[in-house]
């Protein structure tokens, strides 16, 4: 009974928004049915993560090789609307926030356009080290690794890889501060 329901389900999302499988079930599940489902698939993550659908999967084949591509630490949160390409490797380590509609993208592809010449296909793999902190609505693009305890402000497009207890911000994200050592929380602003 319980399996002709997720399939209904699945169906019935299928219809509703052109998805299958489970990519059409993160779309919909409760928190607690999220991380047990990606688990079945393949992922690895640890214990004490929340995940808050929509979550939205992209490169993740039907036989569900690429979701063992995702590997996420302890003790994690995930706001809504959260996409991860998984055509590469996707580490986020112990204690990591991710924010609402945060989209980490490990690949570039430029399809059949002309300028397929000058940018091949790349990919590389994404690292978000433990106890950082990725502000809603950021973008991590491909080969990028947050360092420790950082904080990625809203809105943020990572390009370049980033330092540990630092804030980055803007377009292309900088460098805006550093977090003095052993220093409660803040940071000083450069």
């Amino acid at each position: 009974m319980v399996q002709a329901g997720i399939w209904l389900v699945v169906r019935l999302t299928y219809r509703a928004y052109g998805v299958e499988g489970l990519n059409a079930l993160l779309l919909i599940l409760p928190a607690k049915a999220i991380v047990p489902q990606l688990r079945l698939h393949g992922a690895r993550i640890g214990q004490a993560v929340e995940m808050h659908s929509p979550l939205i999967i992209h490169n993740a084949q039907p036989t569900g090789a690429h979701y063992g591509h995702l590997v996420i630490g302890d003790e994690c949160y995930f706001g809504r609307d959260v996409l991860f390409d998984l055509k590469d490797r996707i580490a986020i380590e112990s204690q990591v926030t991710i924010s609402m509609r945060v989209t980490l993208i490990t690949h570039t592809d430029v399809g059949r356009s002309s300028l397929r010449a000058r940018r091949p296909p790349s990919q590389a793999p994404i690292v978000i080290r433990r106890g950082a902190y990725i502000g809603a609505g950021a973008l991590i693009l491909e080969g990028v690794e947050i360092g420790e305890c950082t904080v990625v402000a809203a809105g943020a497009v990572v390009t370049k890889s980033v330092p540990a207890n630092v804030l980055a911000a803007g377009v292309p994200a900088r460098v805006l501060g550093q977090r003095p050592s052993g220093v409660g929380t803040g940071f000083e602003i450069q």
